[in-house]
C-alpha cells in the first residue's frame, strides 16, 4: 500500500477549507452546528500543536488542559465510559480520514495490491503493533476486535469432550461465550472461579485457580484487566503457573493495551488479544491477536482463504478473512505514534492518579461500595462502585439527560467509571456534585 501523504487529500483537492483548531475545543462556527457543518469541520481541521514537555515540567495541570484540545468533545460534555469505547483524538482521526481518501483513489505501485485488509501481510502495520506489545511481528495477526481474536482461539483449539477451560466470574461475554458455545457443541467443560472483590494479594488468585484445576484442565483464560471490577490480574504469575502444569493460556487484553504496559514475551502467555479502540484511543474496528510461535501450529483457522494451510505465514494466516476497511490501520498506527509522543509512562501515571483520586472521593459517598482494590497492585483506570439501593440504568440516563455526563455500569447496581488523560480534577468535581444531587433525590 502506498504511503499516505502528509498533506490532507481534502486540502490537496481543494474540496474544503480548514476551520483550524476550533473544532478541537468545540468553538465551531454556527454553520458547523448542522450535521453537514460538523462533517466538514471534522474532516478539515488540523490538530492544534501538542503542549510542550517544558509546560508539563512547570505546570502539569496546564499541560493536560492543553492536551484536551486534541479531542472532539463538545463543551459541557463529560465522558467517563472509556472502558466501553474510547474517543480518537484529532491526530488519530486525521490520518484515518486521509487514508480513506487515498484508498479510494485505487492507485498503488504494486499492481497486485488493493485496499483489502486480509490480503497481504500488511507488515507496515503489523510491525508497530508487535513492537507496542514486545512481540515478533510474525506472531501477530491484525483482526477486527478482541471478540474476534477470542473466538479464533476458542474455535481453533482441538479439545475433546470433558476437557476443561478454567476461567473467572469477571470475564467479558466475548471471552466467556465462545467457550460456552464450544461446550454446547463439543461437550467441553467451562469452569469459573469466583474472584474476591477485591483480592487480598496475587497468591490468593493463584490459589483459587489451583483449586479449580483438574486433570481435565487444558486452557486457562483470564482478562489482563477485568471488565467488571477493573482488577489488574497477575497475568505473568498466572502464565508461569499454567506453564508448570502444561496448560495453554489465553489473556484477554481488551482493557490493558494503552492503560498499562503490555509485554507478551515477559508475560509468557500463549495467546493475547486486544481492542485498541478502548484505552489506546484507536479507531473502532481493529484488534490484535498474538500467538506464541511454539503453539501457532495448534490453532486451526476458523475463517479460511488462501494461505490458511501455509505454516510459514505463522500468525498472518489468521488475518486472511476477506476484505474490510484497511484505512482503520492508518488510524491505529497514528494512535500508537500519539502514545509514544506523549509518553507511555506519563500516560499511565496520569490515569492512575486520576483513578486514585476518584476512588478516594467515591469512598466518601454514602451508600457507595468500592469493589476495586486499594492501592495500585490490582488497579489501573477502571473504578467499580456498587450502589445496592440504586437502579444503575436510571442513574446513568439521568446523568446524561440532565448533566450531559456519560457513565455506564456492569450490573444492575454497579457503576464502572473510567478515567483517562483527557480528564481533570474539575471533571471529577462536576461528576461527584451531580452524583450527590441524584442520590439526594433518590434516597
Amino acid at each position: 500500500m502506498a504511503a499516505v501523504p502528509e498533506v490532507s487529500m481534502l486540502e490537496r483537492r481543494g474540496f474544503l477549507q480548514a476551520f483550524g483548531a476550533a473544532v478541537a475545543v468545540g468553538a465551531l462556527p454556527p454553520s458547523a452546528t448542522s450535521e453537514a457543518g460538523r462533517i466538514e469541520s471534522g474532516l478539515c481541521s488540523a490538530a492544534p500543536p501538542l503542549p510542550s514537555d517544558a509546560l508539563f515540567r512547570s505546570r502539569p495541570e496546564a499541560y493536560w488542559a492543553e492536551l484536551r484540545k486534541q479531542w472532539l468533545f463538545r463543551p459541557g460534555f463529560l465522558y467517563l465510559n472509556n472502558g466501553t469505547v474510547g474517543s480518537c483524538p484529532l491526530p488519530v482521526v486525521r490520518p484515518w480520514i486521509e487514508a480513506i481518501l487515498k484508498t479510494e483513489e485505487m492507485e498503488d505501485d504494486n499492481t497486485e495490491q488493493y485496499p483489502l485488509w486480509g490480503y497481504g501481510p500488511w507488515d507496515e502495520y503489523r510491525k508497530p503493533v508487535a513492537e507496542f506489545i514486545n512481540a515478533s511481528f510474525e506472531d501477530v495477526a491484525l483482526v477486527r476486535n478482541a471478540t474476534e481474536g477470542l473466538n479464533y482461539v476458542a474455535n481453533g483449539l482441538d479439545m475433546k469432550p470433558g476437557e476443561q477451560v478454567l476461567t473467572t466470574d469477571e470475564e467479558h461475554p466475548s471471552g466467556l461465550q465462545p467457550w460456552r458455545l464450544k461446550s454446547k457443541r463439543y461437550g467441553i467443560e467451562v469452569k469459573q472461579v469466583t474472584m474476591p472483590k477485591p483480592p487480598k494479594n496475587k497468591q490468593q488468585i493463584l490459589d483459587l485457580l489451583e483449586a479449580g484445576r483438574t486433570p481435565q484442565t487444558r486452557v486457562v483464560m483470564i482478562s489482563h484487566v477485568n471488565t467488571t471490577t477493573g482488577c489488574v490480574m497477575p497475568a505473568k504469575e498466572i502464565c508461569a503457573w499454567a506453564r508448570q502444569h502444561n496448560l495453554l493460556t489465553l489473556v484477554d487484553g481488551a482493557h490493558a493495551v494503552g492503560m498499562i504496559p503490555v509485554d507478551v514475551r515477559d508475560m509468557g502467555c500463549d495467546f493475547y488479544v486486544s481492542s485498541p479502540h478502548k484505552w489506546l484511543l484507536a479507531p473502532k474496528g481493529c484488534g490484535l491477536l498474538y500467538i506464541r510461535e511454539q503453539v501457532c501450529d495448534r490453532l486451526w483457522n476458523t475463517i479460511t482463504s488462501a494461505g490458511w494451510d501455509n505454516p510459514k505465514l505463522r500468525a498472518a494466516r489468521l488475518q486472511s478473512f476477506g476484505s474490510t476497511n484497511v484505512s482503520l490501520l492508518a488510524g491505529w498506527k497514528a494512535a500508537m505514534d500519539f502514545w509514544k509522543t506523549i509518553g507511555p509512562q506519563r500516560i499511565e501515571r496520569r490515569i492512575r492518579d486520576l483513578h486514585a483520586d476518584l476512588k478516594k472521593r467515591m469512598a466518601e459517598i454514602p451508600g457507595a461500595v468500592i469493589q476495586s482494590a486499594p492501592g495500585e497492585e490490582f488497579t489501573g483506570a477502571i473504578l467499580a462502585v456498587d450502589f445496592p439501593k440504586q437502579d444503575r440504568r436510571k442513574m446513568q440516563d439521568w446523568m446524561y439527560q440532565k448533566h450531559r455526563i456519560r457513565i455506564r455500569g456492569t450490573s444492575a447496581t454497579r457503576l464502572r467509571l473510567s478515567t483517562h488523560i483527557y480528564h481533570s480534577a474539575a471533571d471529577l468535581d462536576r461528576f461527584l456534585e451531580a452524583l450527590r444531587e441524584y442520590l439526594k433525590a433518590n434516597a
